[in-house]
């Protein structure tokens, strides 16, 4: 079926990636469609690849794109198609793979692959991708429905952290709000103006602070956020997606305040991979808990430590990586909430 539908259509391929355009992809997917055929859809997006061409140039750019592209071919060879959204982004169809298991497990094989993809004149690149995925007919029925769907589990994947796959589920992602968020997604401004709107002129401190945190919380897709003090854990946020609702426990105060570096903020991208003598009994606690990935920034009042802004991420698969604007905001947060129980004598 795969080879019988492309047969006229062999030519018409991207000119700088040799594989198929976007429209060659869609016209699959109706097809499909038309004959009732299931199948899984997938959006990818190679992480902070504006980067690339910032700090390379265009060419080499273009370079990484082929040599991903041709890697694609050969993960997707006799079990789907992939093509060519545009810029950094490629589609994927695997007709008759829809079961969650094996779509996780194409999924999978996706990212590990395309994660060893050196390059041999700047071995210093390393590329990470985000991939989200739906499938026909169990959560949409036109091609529309699929890339929207695909679109909310890839933005989902982005504010986790990237460096992830997304199998869209209707119960965790149908709540997903796509509207103007490209817009604010890499826009630190947006979200510090928010901060300041919450915690400017507050009287009741209490409620802004926890305002300020199921906010910031919600925003950045943190499974779980708090300010860990001496005595307990204070103005807890679980986001309604995480995995893990409760059972979140105290660090340790002392545990957290002899691993801190001087900039006041420690931040681990995979737990279980990042384990040093200092760090180690740290990433053990964290472990425990089932926290994977972690951001912990020092909240200082009158200058003595008040405690810690604390963001837990529980999905033990890939890890998130945190962006550098997830760490300006989270420290930048850190720092103002100091500053604010400071003038309200706290």
């Amino acid at each position: 079926m795969l080879d019988k539908f492309f047969d006229d259509k062999r030519e018409l391929l991207d000119n700088l990636t040799q594989i198929f355009m976007r429209d060659v992809i869609v016209q699959y997917m109706e097809h499909l469609i038309k004959n009732n055929i299931e199948f899984t859809f997938g959006i990818l997006d190679i992480d902070n690849f504006k980067n690339i061409n910032d700090s390379y140039g265009h060419l080499v750019g273009d370079e990484v794109l082929k040599v991903v592209s041709l890697s694609m071919l050969k993960i997707c060879k006799n079990r789907g198609v992939v093509g060519r959204y545009g810029g950094d982004e490629f589609i994927y169809v695997f007709p008759k793979i829809t079961d969650y298991d094996d779509v996780w497990h194409v999924a999978f094989d996706i990212l590990k692959s395309v994660s060893k993809i050196t390059f041999e004149n700047h071995e210093e690149i390393v590329l990470s991708y985000t991939l989200g995925l739906s499938r026909f007919p169990l959560n949409g029925k036109t091609v529309d429905d699929l890339f929207e769907l695909a679109d909310k589990a890839l933005y989902r994947g982005k504010m986790k952290g990237r460096n992830c796959f997304i199998i869209y589920l209707p119960e965790k992602h149908a709540n997903i709000d796509l509207k103007g968020k490209r817009d604010t997604i890499n826009s630190p401004l947006y979200i510090h103006n928010k901060i300041y709107e919450f915690l400017h002129g507050a009287n009741d401190l209490d409620k802004s602070l926890q305002n300020v945190i199921n906010y910031i919380g919600s925003y950045l897709m943190i499974d779980h956020m708090c300010i860990e003090t001496k005595d307990k854990l204070k103005y807890e946020y679980v986001h309604p997606i995480s995995s893990k609702k409760s059972g979140f426990l105290k660090l340790g105060y002392d545990l957290i305040r002899n691993t801190m570096t001087n900039s006041g903020i420690i931040f681990e991208n995979t737990v279980l991979l990042s384990k040093n003598k200092k760090t180690d009994k740290l990433m053990m606690t964290l472990e425990a808990q089932s926290i994977y990935s972690e951001v912990l920034c020092e909240i200082r009042v009158k200058n003595d430590v008040y405690g810690y802004l604390r963001c837990d991420m529980v999905s033990m698969d890939t890890g998130r990586i945190w962006q550098q604007e997830d760490l300006v905001t989270l420290h930048l947060l850190a720092i103002v909430i100091g500053l604010v129980m400071e003038a309200k004598g706290e």
